[in-house]
């Protein structure tokens, strides 16, 4: 009954955050709102490893492993036909790379508007996470000094 109370949570949740979301911007790319369907896509983790519950379509509601939930994704951008936006909500206590598995899925289904959010459930709050540009880093210092000065 309790993790039926806390994903309740967090769907609600995270429906209220995806339907007042505003698109990522960057300075490349003109801002462009579509206000076609949302396809939120919750990740925890459980004793089994991760798993993923959709809430959309014939999948709603259940929870399904990596290749069940990288195959329904695929089924419902067919299904839906235009360009959806994922809303992918992950719990703050499954692994970082959680986050990057549903995008790659999502974008290997041929979606191109990810969302990606973090839920810390003991707070109850929620926050997008926005990638920036990649940056050089290196664990040697010396590497590092280098690059600095072929800089200048």
């Amino acid at each position: 009954m309790k993790n039926f109370v806390r994903y309740s949570a967090i769907l609600v949740s995270g429906l209220f955050l995806a339907l007042g979301a505003a698109p990522a911007s960057s300075r490349n790319s003109s801002s462009v709102v579509t206000n076609n369907r949302q396809i939120v896509v919750l990740v925890y983790e459980t004793d089994n490893g991760l798993r993923f519950k959709l809430q959309s379509g014939i999948y709603k509601d259940d929870e399904y492993k990596k290749y069940d939930a990288n195959y329904f994704l695929a089924d419902l951008k067919l299904q839906e036909g235009g360009d959806c936006q994922i809303i992918e909500v992950v719990d703050d206590r499954a692994p970082l790379s959680a986050i990057t598995e549903v995008s790659e899925m999502a974008i290997n289904a041929g979606f191109k508007d990810i969302r990606p959010f973090i839920y810390w459930h003991k707070t109850g709050r929620m926050a997008q996470i926005q990638f920036g540009p990649p940056i050089k880093f290196s664990m040697n210092a010396g590497k590092i000094e280098h690059s600095l000065e072929k800089e200048k």
